[in-house]
């Protein structure tokens, strides 16, 4: 591989003693990485990508002692302390992808529905995870202990992520006063979705934009409107109609000083066909900027629609059946790097198909890495 690849995954400490060392271990994340970008699922499918291309491999790896085994790739991923792992991924990618300044940063969790034990009362790996929407590429991951939720994950994963200047957009279970503190500290705004968990801060904003829809109501309140349609599944069109009020509008009711910088209250509402529903916000952004605050709230679903969903399409993230923890997150953030990495290839055709192509001719592997 080249310089910069050795440099950044060279600084992970193996963890491995000495006399077990008899593959590189930048040998093995390399290897894991390519195959997974042709698509593999399994240990077992690693070390048989690696056997089938063993001369071509041996191109860019060393190999010394030839193509580690299933078992040896399962060992090394189970002992790999998976936050320095993430961390050397993201450095080697903005070396070689040249990243955009980012805009909108989402954040959700997945479960991943395969990985439960019911035999040992093991529930399925939950992982929180952070997208940048600007670049494609997943920025973070943190797992949610069984023990708590994603409400006390979240200003963990936020602490270990470059957010100065981004819009971070969470549902409503990252609705917190603390959640937004830790997003103002670090000089990011914030685009939370309010539902009946904060009932305190949803009811006089569900109040504030019901009154303005009265039109007994002579008082005119100052808001902001943003118009604008999104292509829905099969064809259908979906109006969104976005709606913003300074936030001064509900002291009335609830005291702004616990929420960090909060400077507006919006509400979305989307209508297709006959169906209308309302979802409603707030925000650091000013009313004023209702465009800005539309356009980071439809990101917020690319996590969901380019991130999660296709992790489960396009490599069956659901059906593993990895049990250990660690290597359950490792092998989970491989996959991330491997998709965004697939996605950014510019050839015309799917997901799928590319990840195909490369297991039948690995050499546009190297060619969707440095395109």
């Amino acid at each position: 591989m080249n310089n910069i690849f050795i440099e950044t995954f060279g600084q992970i400490e193996d963890p491995r003693i000495d006399r077990t060392k008899k593959h590189l271990l930048i040998d093995i994340i390399a290897l894991t990485l390519f195959a997974i970008m042709a698509g593999v699922q399994t240990f077992d499918e690693i070390e048989l990508f690696g056997t089938l291309h063993e001369k071509w491999l041996k191109k860019y790896l060393k190999l010394p002692n030839g193509i580690p085994s299933h078992d040896t790739i399962n060992r090394v991923l189970s002992l790999l302390e998976p936050l320095e792992l993430q961390k050397s991924f993201i450095e080697w990618i903005r070396h070689i992808k040249g990243y955009v300044k980012e805009n909108v940063i989402a954040i959700d969790g997945k479960t991943m529905k395969g990985s439960h034990q019911n035999s040992k009362g093991q529930k399925a790996l939950h992982i929180l995870s952070a997208y940048s929407c600007a670049n494609g590429f997943s920025l973070g991951q943190m797992k949610v202990d069984g023990k708590t939720n994603e409400i006390t994950v979240i200003p963990q994963l936020l602490e270990q992520l470059a957010i100065e200047g981004a819009i971070i957009t969470i549902d409503a279970m990252g609705c917190q006063r603390e959640i937004a503190a830790v997003i103002v500290e670090k000089k990011a705004d914030y685009i939370l979705a309010v539902k009946g968990n904060q009932k305190d801060l949803y009811t006089p904003i569900v109040d504030l934009f019901d009154m303005d829809n009265n039109k007994q109501c002579y008082t005119k309140l100052p808001s902001q409107i943003f118009n604008h349609e999104v292509n829905g599944d099969h064809g259908r069109i979906e109006n969104r109609r976005v709606e913003a009020f300074p936030a001064h509008l509900i002291e009335w009711s609830l005291d702004l000083n616990k929420w960090a910088n909060i400077k507006s209250v919006i509400k979305v509402a989307y209508k297709c066909d006959e169906r209308i529903e309302n979802r409603y916000f707030i925000s650091t952004l000013s009313y004023t900027e209702v465009e800005k605050i539309a356009r980071g709230i439809r990101s917020h679903w690319q996590i969901e629609n380019n991130l999660h969903w296709v992790l489960d399409v396009a490599f069956r993230e659901d059906e593993s059946r990895i049990r250990n923890d660690i290597t359950a997150q490792n092998f989970a953030w491989f996959r991330k790097m491997a998709l965004g990495l697939v996605a950014k290839d510019t050839s015309k055709m799917s997901n799928r198909r590319k990840m195909i192509r490369n297991m039948v001719e690995p050499h546009h592997i190297i060619e969707g890495i440095m395109s």
